[in-house]
């Protein structure tokens, strides 16, 4: 009895046209289950893509900022102890006030010179806390070859390099060469350079904030520069000069 039932029960399964057969409850379970692994394999690597893309990027944008800074570090390396003829440098660090003044009698004010040496003794190096003038030797790719003025500034968000022939019996009534402008560096918040020597053979060397009208170059110059995205920040570069 319960035989032919069974067997009932499995012909009229089997009659059942194609059609009309669905998927069982558990099926329908093993469905979803497989489907929500793909769907987590398949975000997980979307996921993984986006952090790779993200991290290959803020490394082509760190070697580009390492190999900008470098040439910054290249360019103030290059500085030479220049006499210069005591004319003011017209750029953005130009000491206010660095010359001297003559009183009735037609002496100098009463100054140490040890202090604040003259404008004709000058090593052609002066520096404040965002910008630096110096003289450097051009190797002769982009620009001619010889010394340069070279003017390191910020500019509204950029780091500018101005480059202007260096001629050190121009008088004064020459007027001076037109300055070639390279932009070094964009996105820059804020520029900090340090320098460390000393004005005075006799005082030990320490860190500054500025170096002006200085008979002899620093012994080291710091430059921190803060972008304003700061994935790009890098610590302080210390560049050495050469003393002669």
């Amino acid at each position: 009895m319960t035989d032919g039932l069974a067997n009932r029960l499995i012909a009229r399964v089997a009659a059942r046209r194609s059609g009309e057969q669905g998927l069982t409850l558990i099926e329908l379970l093993l469905s979803l289950a497989i489907l929500a692994i793909l769907t987590g394999f398949l975000a997980g690597g979307l996921s993984m893509a986006r952090q790779a893309f993200g991290a290959d990027r803020a490394s082509e944008i760190g070697n580009e900022t390492s190999a900008a800074i470098q040439t910054v570090a290249a360019l103030v390396r290059s500085a030479l102890p220049a006499q210069t003829d005591g004319a003011e440098p017209k750029d953005a660090t130009s000491p206010q006030g660095a010359s001297t003044s003559k009183g009735a009698s037609g002496s100098k004010d009463a100054s140490s010179p040890r202090d604040a040496p003259s404008q004709k003794d000058s090593s052609g190096f002066e520096g404040r806390g965002e910008a630096i003038a110096f003289v450097g030797l051009s190797e002769g790719r982009s620009l001619r070859g010889g010394p340069h003025k070279i003017v390191l500034r910020r500019s509204g968000n950029d780091l500018v390099a101005d480059f202007m022939p260096f001629n050190r019996t121009r008088s004064k009534d020459t007027p001076e060469p037109a300055a070639t402008r390279v932009v070094v560096l964009s996105g820059v918040r804020e520029i900090r350079i340090g320098y460390f020597g000393s004005l005075d053979a006799r005082v030990k060397p320490a860190w500054r904030s500025d170096w002006l009208r200085a008979e002899r170059l620093p012994d080291l110059v710091s430059i921190r520069i803060e972008f304003e995205d700061e994935r790009r920040n890098e610590p302080a570069t210390i560049v050495a000069l050469r003393q002669g």
